[in-house]
Protein backbone atom coordinates (compact mmCIF):
# COMPACT_ATOMS: atom_id res chain seq x y z
CA UNK A 1 0.00 0.00 0.00
CA UNK A 2 1.04 3.79 -0.93
CA UNK A 3 1.92 6.66 1.66
CA UNK A 4 1.45 9.87 0.61
CA UNK A 5 2.00 12.70 3.79
CA UNK A 6 -0.58 15.28 2.87
CA UNK A 7 1.26 18.94 2.87
CA UNK A 8 -2.37 20.73 2.31
CA UNK A 9 -4.15 19.42 5.12
CA UNK A 10 -3.49 20.56 8.95
CA UNK A 11 -1.51 18.70 11.26
CA UNK A 12 -3.90 16.71 13.37
CA UNK A 13 -3.19 17.20 17.43
CA UNK A 14 -3.57 14.44 19.58
CA UNK A 15 -1.37 11.08 20.45
CA UNK A 16 -0.56 9.18 18.05
CA UNK A 17 -0.52 9.00 14.41
CA UNK A 18 -4.24 8.79 12.62
CA UNK A 19 -4.81 7.66 9.29
CA UNK A 20 -7.18 7.80 6.99
CA UNK A 21 -8.02 5.63 3.88
CA UNK A 22 -10.01 7.28 1.06
CA UNK A 23 -10.59 4.85 -2.11
CA UNK A 24 -7.73 2.29 -1.04
CA UNK A 25 -5.30 5.15 -0.59
CA UNK A 26 -4.27 5.94 3.35
CA UNK A 27 -3.10 9.42 4.33
CA UNK A 28 -1.43 9.33 7.42
CA UNK A 29 -0.24 12.74 8.80
CA UNK A 30 3.68 13.49 10.02
CA UNK A 31 2.70 14.01 13.65
CA UNK A 32 -0.09 10.95 13.64
CA UNK A 33 0.86 7.16 14.24
CA UNK A 34 -0.88 4.77 11.92
CA UNK A 35 -3.91 3.24 13.02
CA UNK A 36 -5.40 0.23 11.37
CA UNK A 37 -8.76 1.03 9.28
CA UNK A 38 -11.63 -0.94 9.83
CA UNK A 39 -13.79 -2.18 7.35
CA UNK A 40 -17.07 -0.51 6.75
CA UNK A 41 -19.89 -3.35 7.38
CA UNK A 42 -21.75 -4.38 3.85
CA UNK A 43 -25.15 -4.13 4.30
CA UNK A 44 -26.62 -8.09 3.44
CA UNK A 45 -29.84 -8.86 2.33
CA UNK A 46 -31.78 -11.59 4.38
CA UNK A 47 -32.31 -14.76 2.42
CA UNK A 48 -34.69 -17.43 2.54
CA UNK A 49 -33.45 -21.08 3.41
CA UNK A 50 -33.68 -20.95 -0.77
CA UNK A 51 -31.37 -18.59 -1.33
CA UNK A 52 -33.87 -15.70 -2.05
CA UNK A 53 -33.93 -12.55 -0.40
CA UNK A 54 -36.45 -11.91 1.43
CA UNK A 55 -37.81 -8.00 1.95
CA UNK A 56 -37.99 -6.45 5.66
CA UNK A 57 -39.90 -3.29 6.13
CA UNK A 58 -37.63 -0.14 7.16
CA UNK A 59 -38.63 1.06 10.47
CA UNK A 60 -40.56 4.78 9.44
CA UNK A 61 -39.04 8.02 10.74
CA UNK A 62 -40.36 10.08 13.14
CA UNK A 63 -40.49 12.69 11.23
CA UNK A 64 -42.78 10.75 8.76
CA UNK A 65 -45.11 9.58 11.12
CA UNK A 66 -45.84 13.49 12.13
CA UNK A 67 -46.22 14.46 7.98
CA UNK A 68 -48.65 11.32 7.99
CA UNK A 69 -50.30 12.95 11.03
CA UNK A 70 -50.69 16.65 9.85
CA UNK A 71 -51.87 15.57 6.49
CA UNK A 72 -54.51 13.60 8.09
CA UNK A 73 -55.75 16.81 9.89
CA UNK A 74 -55.84 18.66 6.56
CA UNK A 75 -57.85 16.08 5.37
CA UNK A 76 -60.54 16.42 8.04
CA UNK A 77 -60.61 19.98 8.23
CA UNK A 78 -60.81 20.33 4.21
CA UNK A 79 -63.62 17.48 4.29
CA UNK A 80 -65.25 19.57 7.44
CA UNK A 81 -64.94 22.95 5.64
CA UNK A 82 -66.47 21.31 1.90
CA UNK A 83 -69.64 19.76 4.12
CA UNK A 84 -70.61 23.67 5.94
CA UNK A 85 -70.32 24.80 2.42
CA UNK A 86 -72.44 22.68 0.75
CA UNK A 87 -74.68 22.53 4.11
CA UNK A 88 -74.96 26.78 4.06
CA UNK A 89 -75.56 26.58 -0.03
CA UNK A 90 -78.27 23.87 0.93
CA UNK A 91 -80.41 26.34 3.34
CA UNK A 92 -79.65 29.36 1.51
CA UNK A 93 -81.51 27.73 -1.72
CA UNK A 94 -84.30 25.66 0.64
CA UNK A 95 -84.92 28.64 2.93
CA UNK A 96 -86.22 31.47 2.99
CA UNK A 97 -85.54 34.31 5.82
CA UNK A 98 -86.68 37.67 5.92
CA UNK A 99 -84.94 40.55 5.17
CA UNK A 100 -86.89 42.63 7.89
CA UNK A 101 -89.35 41.61 9.94
CA UNK A 102 -91.02 42.92 12.80
CA UNK A 103 -94.53 42.79 15.18
CA UNK A 104 -97.05 45.61 14.02
CA UNK A 105 -100.76 46.13 14.28
CA UNK A 106 -103.87 48.65 13.45
CA UNK A 107 -104.43 51.43 15.93
CA UNK A 108 -107.85 51.86 17.10
CA UNK A 109 -108.17 55.98 17.03
CA UNK A 110 -110.91 57.13 19.44
CA UNK A 111 -112.01 60.35 18.30
CA UNK A 112 -113.95 63.23 19.76
CA UNK A 113 -117.60 63.13 19.06
CA UNK A 114 -118.07 66.61 19.63
CA UNK A 115 -116.47 70.17 19.97
CA UNK A 116 -115.42 71.42 23.33
CA UNK A 117 -113.49 70.75 26.82
CA UNK A 118 -112.10 67.43 27.39
CA UNK A 119 -112.45 65.57 30.71
CA UNK A 120 -109.58 62.51 30.80
CA UNK A 121 -108.22 60.78 33.87
CA UNK A 122 -104.38 60.58 33.79
CA UNK A 123 -103.40 57.45 31.41
CA UNK A 124 -99.96 56.04 30.69
CA UNK A 125 -98.87 54.51 27.81
CA UNK A 126 -99.00 50.36 28.55
CA UNK A 127 -101.91 50.71 30.35
CA UNK A 128 -104.47 48.25 30.60
CA UNK A 129 -108.13 48.99 29.24
CA UNK A 130 -111.15 46.55 30.01
CA UNK A 131 -114.20 46.73 27.34
CA UNK A 132 -117.16 49.05 28.81
CA UNK A 133 -114.78 51.09 30.81
CA UNK A 134 -115.34 54.94 30.67
CA UNK A 135 -112.40 56.62 28.94
CA UNK A 136 -113.21 60.65 28.78
CA UNK A 137 -115.77 62.99 28.14
CA UNK A 138 -116.00 65.87 26.34
CA UNK A 139 -118.32 68.90 28.07
CA UNK A 140 -119.61 71.84 25.47
CA UNK A 141 -120.14 75.00 27.31
CA UNK A 142 -120.77 77.17 24.79
CA UNK A 143 -123.35 75.25 23.09
CA UNK A 144 -126.36 77.46 21.78
CA UNK A 145 -128.11 78.27 18.72
CA UNK A 146 -126.36 75.78 16.95
CA UNK A 147 -127.94 73.49 13.65
CA UNK A 148 -129.36 70.88 16.04
CA UNK A 149 -130.82 72.84 18.39
CA UNK A 150 -132.65 74.88 15.29
CA UNK A 151 -133.42 71.39 14.23
CA UNK A 152 -135.01 70.06 17.40
CA UNK A 153 -137.30 73.64 17.87
CA UNK A 154 -138.37 73.18 14.10
CA UNK A 155 -139.36 69.29 14.66
CA UNK A 156 -141.39 70.05 17.94
CA UNK A 157 -142.97 73.02 16.50
CA UNK A 158 -144.25 69.88 13.57
CA UNK A 159 -145.11 67.44 16.50
CA UNK A 160 -147.35 69.53 18.21
CA UNK A 161 -148.63 70.54 14.73
CA UNK A 162 -149.40 66.79 13.77
CA UNK A 163 -150.96 66.22 16.78
CA UNK A 164 -153.25 68.44 16.88
CA UNK A 165 -154.40 67.23 13.25
CA UNK A 166 -154.24 63.53 14.55
CA UNK A 167 -156.87 64.85 17.31
CA UNK A 168 -159.12 66.84 14.95
CA UNK A 169 -159.08 63.91 12.49
CA UNK A 170 -160.17 61.51 14.84
CA UNK A 171 -162.85 63.56 15.81
CA UNK A 172 -164.28 63.74 12.69
CA UNK A 173 -164.27 60.51 12.34
CA UNK A 174 -166.15 59.67 15.41
CA UNK A 175 -168.71 62.14 14.04
CA UNK A 176 -168.87 60.35 10.59
CA UNK A 177 -169.17 57.13 12.87
CA UNK A 178 -172.37 58.34 14.42
CA UNK A 179 -173.72 59.61 11.47
CA UNK A 180 -173.26 56.19 9.61
CA UNK A 181 -175.03 54.39 12.10
CA UNK A 182 -177.84 56.79 11.87
CA UNK A 183 -178.10 56.67 8.10
CA UNK A 184 -177.53 52.44 8.56
CA UNK A 185 -180.96 52.46 10.77
CA UNK A 186 -182.68 54.31 7.87
CA UNK A 187 -181.96 52.42 5.11
CA UNK A 188 -182.88 49.37 6.76
CA UNK A 189 -185.98 50.77 7.46
CA UNK A 190 -186.21 51.64 3.70
CA UNK A 191 -186.20 55.65 4.35
CA UNK A 192 -183.08 56.83 2.38
CA UNK A 193 -182.33 55.21 -0.91
CA UNK A 194 -179.43 52.82 -1.35
CA UNK A 195 -177.01 55.91 -3.07
CA UNK A 196 -177.48 57.68 -0.23
CA UNK A 197 -176.31 54.82 2.29
CA UNK A 198 -173.26 54.49 0.02
CA UNK A 199 -172.42 58.43 0.29
CA UNK A 200 -172.43 58.11 4.02
CA UNK A 201 -170.27 54.93 3.71
CA UNK A 202 -167.67 56.18 1.93
CA UNK A 203 -167.30 59.65 4.03
CA UNK A 204 -166.50 57.37 7.11
CA UNK A 205 -164.13 55.39 5.11
CA UNK A 206 -162.44 58.75 4.01
CA UNK A 207 -163.00 60.50 7.98
CA UNK A 208 -161.28 56.96 9.01
CA UNK A 209 -158.08 56.95 6.72
CA UNK A 210 -157.56 60.40 7.15
CA UNK A 211 -157.22 59.88 10.94
CA UNK A 212 -154.80 57.15 10.23
CA UNK A 213 -152.52 59.05 8.60
CA UNK A 214 -152.24 61.86 10.70
CA UNK A 215 -151.46 59.66 13.77
CA UNK A 216 -148.75 57.88 11.67
CA UNK A 217 -147.39 60.99 10.44
CA UNK A 218 -147.36 62.59 14.32
CA UNK A 219 -145.61 59.39 14.94
CA UNK A 220 -143.03 59.68 12.70
CA UNK A 221 -142.35 62.86 14.04
CA UNK A 222 -142.19 62.21 17.59
CA UNK A 223 -139.54 59.57 17.06
CA UNK A 224 -137.30 62.00 14.87
CA UNK A 225 -138.02 64.39 17.72
CA UNK A 226 -136.23 61.89 20.13
CA UNK A 227 -133.57 61.17 17.81
CA UNK A 228 -133.05 65.16 17.55
CA UNK A 229 -133.49 65.59 21.29
CA UNK A 230 -130.34 62.79 22.00
CA UNK A 231 -128.42 64.80 19.50
CA UNK A 232 -128.66 67.85 21.21
CA UNK A 233 -128.17 66.38 24.34
CA UNK A 234 -124.83 64.88 22.83
CA UNK A 235 -123.97 68.13 21.57
CA UNK A 236 -123.43 69.32 25.11
CA UNK A 237 -122.19 66.09 26.77
CA UNK A 238 -120.60 62.90 25.34
CA UNK A 239 -118.69 59.96 26.85
CA UNK A 240 -116.62 57.70 25.14
CA UNK A 241 -116.60 53.89 26.56
CA UNK A 242 -113.64 51.22 26.03
CA UNK A 243 -115.05 49.36 23.09
CA UNK A 244 -112.68 46.19 23.70
CA UNK A 245 -110.04 44.85 26.09
CA UNK A 246 -106.98 46.41 25.22
CA UNK A 247 -103.60 48.47 26.05
CA UNK A 248 -103.14 52.63 25.88
CA UNK A 249 -100.84 53.19 23.35
CA UNK A 250 -100.41 56.94 23.15
CA UNK A 251 -102.78 59.92 24.40
CA UNK A 252 -102.23 62.74 22.41
CA UNK A 253 -104.89 64.95 24.00
CA UNK A 254 -104.39 66.13 27.58
CA UNK A 255 -107.02 66.86 30.48
CA UNK A 256 -108.94 70.48 30.21
CA UNK A 257 -107.69 70.86 25.98
CA UNK A 258 -110.24 72.27 23.88
CA UNK A 259 -110.93 69.54 21.47
CA UNK A 260 -112.57 70.13 18.54
CA UNK A 261 -115.02 67.40 16.39
CA UNK A 262 -113.76 64.20 15.36
CA UNK A 263 -109.94 65.20 17.20
CA UNK A 264 -107.77 62.13 18.47
CA UNK A 265 -108.23 61.90 22.00
CA UNK A 266 -106.41 58.33 22.32
CA UNK A 267 -105.22 55.29 20.60
CA UNK A 268 -105.55 52.01 21.58
CA UNK A 269 -104.18 48.85 20.79
CA UNK A 270 -105.91 45.52 20.13
CA UNK A 271 -104.78 42.44 20.89
CA UNK A 272 -106.91 40.65 17.91
CA UNK A 273 -105.26 42.70 15.71
CA UNK A 274 -101.45 42.06 15.87
CA UNK A 275 -99.52 40.74 13.19
CA UNK A 276 -96.15 40.52 11.57
CA UNK A 277 -94.97 42.47 8.92
CA UNK A 278 -91.83 40.46 6.80
CA UNK A 279 -90.42 41.77 3.86
CA UNK A 280 -88.20 39.06 1.48
CA UNK A 281 -86.37 39.28 -1.52
CA UNK A 282 -88.98 38.86 -5.12
CA UNK A 283 -87.21 35.75 -5.65
CA UNK A 284 -88.95 34.12 -2.91
CA UNK A 285 -92.28 34.88 -3.72
CA UNK A 286 -93.22 32.02 -5.42
CA UNK A 287 -92.87 29.95 -2.06
CA UNK A 288 -95.68 32.20 -0.39
CA UNK A 289 -99.26 31.64 -0.79
CA UNK A 290 -102.26 32.55 2.05
CA UNK A 291 -102.22 29.94 4.80
CA UNK A 292 -98.66 28.92 4.28
CA UNK A 293 -96.95 28.07 7.75
CA UNK A 294 -93.90 29.83 8.69
CA UNK A 295 -91.63 30.23 11.97
CA UNK A 296 -91.45 33.20 13.76
CA UNK A 297 -88.45 33.88 16.37
CA UNK A 298 -86.92 36.53 18.08
CA UNK A 299 -83.54 37.80 17.37
CA UNK A 300 -81.79 36.14 19.92
CA UNK A 301 -83.70 32.52 18.97
CA UNK A 302 -84.51 32.17 22.53
CA UNK A 303 -88.85 32.22 21.59
CA UNK A 304 -90.21 30.49 18.78
CA UNK A 305 -93.42 30.47 17.82
CA UNK A 306 -96.09 29.19 15.12
CA UNK A 307 -97.98 31.60 12.28
CA UNK A 308 -99.25 31.54 8.88
CA UNK A 309 -99.29 33.79 6.31
CA UNK A 310 -102.45 36.32 5.30
CA UNK A 311 -101.04 37.77 2.22
CA UNK A 312 -98.54 38.63 0.01
CA UNK A 313 -98.20 41.99 -1.69
CA UNK A 314 -95.75 42.89 -4.68
CA UNK A 315 -94.12 45.78 -5.47
CA UNK A 316 -92.93 47.24 -2.05
CA UNK A 317 -90.81 50.27 -2.81
CA UNK A 318 -93.07 51.49 -5.78
CA UNK A 319 -96.42 51.51 -4.44
CA UNK A 320 -97.01 52.93 -1.42
CA UNK A 321 -97.86 50.91 1.80
CA UNK A 322 -101.54 52.35 3.39
CA UNK A 323 -102.73 51.53 6.90
CA UNK A 324 -102.66 53.40 9.83
CA UNK A 325 -100.07 51.30 11.62
CA UNK A 326 -98.54 51.47 15.11
CA UNK A 327 -95.08 50.97 13.32
CA UNK A 328 -93.66 52.91 10.75
CA UNK A 329 -91.74 51.00 8.57
CA UNK A 330 -89.68 53.48 6.91
CA UNK A 331 -88.07 53.04 3.39
CA UNK A 332 -88.26 50.10 1.76
CA UNK A 333 -85.72 47.88 -0.09
CA UNK A 334 -86.84 47.63 -3.66
CA UNK A 335 -87.68 43.84 -4.95
CA UNK A 336 -89.12 43.35 -1.82
CA UNK A 337 -92.44 41.64 -1.30
CA UNK A 338 -94.60 42.19 1.86
CA UNK A 339 -96.12 39.07 3.72
CA UNK A 340 -98.74 39.96 6.36
CA UNK A 341 -98.20 36.70 8.96
CA UNK A 342 -101.14 36.16 11.51
CA UNK A 343 -99.71 34.83 14.92
CA UNK A 344 -101.48 30.88 15.16
CA UNK A 345 -99.57 29.74 18.61
CA UNK A 346 -101.09 32.98 20.58
CA UNK A 347 -98.70 35.77 21.20
CA UNK A 348 -95.77 35.04 23.76
CA UNK A 349 -95.58 39.08 24.78
CA UNK A 350 -98.01 40.34 27.27
CA UNK A 351 -99.74 43.76 27.90
CA UNK A 352 -97.16 45.21 29.46
CA UNK A 353 -94.48 44.92 27.29
CA UNK A 354 -97.42 46.11 24.51
CA UNK A 355 -98.32 42.81 22.81
CA UNK A 356 -94.65 42.80 21.65
CA UNK A 357 -95.76 45.42 19.06
CA UNK A 358 -92.40 47.26 17.49
CA UNK A 359 -90.18 44.27 18.04
CA UNK A 360 -87.86 42.81 15.25
CA UNK A 361 -88.35 39.23 14.69
CA UNK A 362 -87.40 36.74 12.45
CA UNK A 363 -89.67 34.95 9.33
CA UNK A 364 -88.12 31.80 8.73
CA UNK A 365 -89.66 29.96 5.92
CA UNK A 366 -88.48 26.24 4.40
CA UNK A 367 -89.81 24.26 1.10
CA UNK A 368 -90.66 21.37 2.82
CA UNK A 369 -92.86 23.07 5.47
Amino acid sequence: MNTIDSLDRPPLTGVGRISEAVDGVRFTSPTSRALPVQPRPVATEPRNGNGHSISVPKPMPRSGRRQLLFRCVRLILAAALVSAAVIYARAVITTATSDQAYINTDLTALRAPIGGQLRIEPLESGQKLLAGASLFRIENPRFGNQEAMSQLNWVQELVGRLRAESDEAAVRFRQQEEIYQVHEKMHAEKLISRLAFLEEQTRLALARAVMTNKQAQAAQAEARCREVEKQVELQKVASIKMPFDGVAWTAPAKNGAQISLHETVLEVIDPGKIRVDAFFHERHAAKFAAGTSVNVRTLDGRTVWQGSVESVRAGVGRIPYEGVTAVSPGDYARRRIAVRVRMDSGNPFDASQFFGVGRSVVVTLRDHE
